[in-house]
């Protein structure tokens, strides 16, 4: 089944501040999306809206054209790795990405295996084995 993520006419404001006026895009599997731009203007609040972590204020969210908006988030099956704080400066890169599949009881093969997949998927294989504080913040 190929899965899509819809955003129809998506708004969120903080207070006065409008940080997305009215988004509607489509992602399908398989494509590669980048959100782009200066701090604050709401690419994390968008990402935290998808998980689930942020309210949505206007629009509808779909994923395989099921309406998300009001399903909690420990129910969407969607993780998050934050760029700076709640990564585990102990753990290594593969550490950090394993944590949240092994709270859900994954088996371990399995984990191994979509560990190594969303390490190749965001280019940093190679340092699946490496501590934060040795990676750029991008990494």
């Amino acid at each position: 089944m190929s899965v899509t993520v819809k955003f129809e006419h998506v708004k969120k404001k903080y207070g006065e501040k409008t940080v997305i006026p009215d988004l509607s895009l489509q992602l399908k599997e398989g494509e590669f999306f980048t959100l782009l731009g200066p701090s604050g203007c709401g690419k994390t609040t968008l990402l935290r809206m998808v998980a689930g972590f942020n309210t949505i204020e206007g629009g509808k969210i779909f994923f395989s054209g099921k309406l998300v908006n009001d399903i909690p988030a420990n129910k969407r099956n969607i993780g998050m790795v934050f760029q700076n704080y709640a990564i585990f400066p102990h753990m290594t890169a593969a550490e950090n990405v394993s944590f949240g599949l092994k709270n859900r009881k994954i088996p371990k093969n399995e984990i191994e295996k979509q560990v190594d997949e969303i390490l190749k998927t965001v280019q940093i294989y190679d340092l699946k084995d490496t501590l934060p504080q040795n990676m750029s913040g991008g990494q």
